[in-house]
């Protein structure tokens, strides 16, 4: 395998901090490259120690190996002079977050964290905060939210889809996720998964607009937009729109999310029964 290839894998699988499957890193390299001689550069670089292997057949994910981690865990404001400036608490925040996952101290859902919450007394924004974010968000529009959302709807599709998606690790560009909204035309260097994340997003934006004055913090909202955002993503294909009865882990973290389905339901209904009390929108979004 050539040296240069053999980076270029290892450059793309770094883009994703909590892993990446292998229909990703194959749309990101050149064409003629097939993904059973793909499959093997993978192992030749996992037997090399520079990226891991997670999970297994469809659900497999692959993670780099960062040699510089433990370094910036260490001494973070070499990390954050070259990006924005952080405060001390800033730093220690990224330290923990960047130290190797071997020197974390692993954690589980910490459940008094939502049963002491108290809507509209406790708050995780200041008032400073949340007359800031109220001023810039306002439309000077005395209109209904789900009128004004009509009006707006195709810039929203497009922007909200993008954005929606590269938090996910999508890699579609701006102008890529137009020409897929608009015109249905996929980019066929990159992964049909890529184009179907997207184009998920773009469903259950179109559900929330046309549906506004139906919709709220209950389980028909939420269990319905989950569905369309995981439409043909998850291994199971029962599980989008339902909540979660098996136990998961998280690539890359010391976090263990709840395990027992009866405790997720409960947790679930609990989050629905605050943040339906909120009266704030910025502090709901939180939830």
């Amino acid at each position: 395998m050539k040296e240069e290839r053999k980076q270029r894998v290892v450059q793309i699988i770094s883009k994703f901090p909590d892993g990446v499957g292998i229909d990703e890193i194959h749309a990101g390299l050149e064409k003629g490259v097939n993904i059973r001689t793909l499959q093997r550069w993978i192992k030749q670089l996992a037997e090399e120690g520079l990226i891991e292997i997670n999970g297994a057949a469809r659900a497999t994910r692959y993670t780099s190996v960062n040699e510089d981690v433990g370094h910036l865990a260490e001494k973070p404001e070499t990390y954050t002079k070259s990006l924005i400036p952080l405060r001390e608490a800033g730093k220690k925040a990224l330290a923990m977050v960047t130290a190797p996952i071997q020197q974390r101290l692993p954690v589980g859902y910490q459940q008094d964290f939502l049963k002491s919450y108290r809507p509209n007394i406790d708050s995780y924004l200041s008032l400073r905060e949340r007359e800031y974010l109220a001023k810039i968000g306002d439309t000077q529009i005395n209109q209904p939210a789900g009128t004004y959302a009509q009006q707006i709807l195709n810039r929203l599709l497009i922007d909200l889809s993008w954005n929606s998606s590269r938090l996910e690790g999508n890699t579609y560009s701006l102008l890529d996720t137009k020409r897929l909204i608009e015109f249905g035309e996929a980019d066929s260097e990159k992964s049909a998964k890529e184009a179907q994340m997207i184009l998920n997003h773009k469903d259950a934006i179109e559900f929330i607009v046309q549906s506004a004055d139906e919709i709220g913090y209950n389980r028909y909202t939420v269990l319905n937009v989950h569905a369309m955002l995981a439409n043909n993503l998850l291994p199971h294909p029962e599980a989008p729109g339902r909540l979660r009865s098996m136990a998961v882990g998280i690539t890359g973290s010391i976090f263990t999310p709840l395990a027992i389905p009866q405790l997720v339901e409960e947790y679930f209904d609990l989050i629905l029964e605050k943040v339906g009390q909120i009266k704030e929108p910025f502090e709901q979004s939180f939830f």
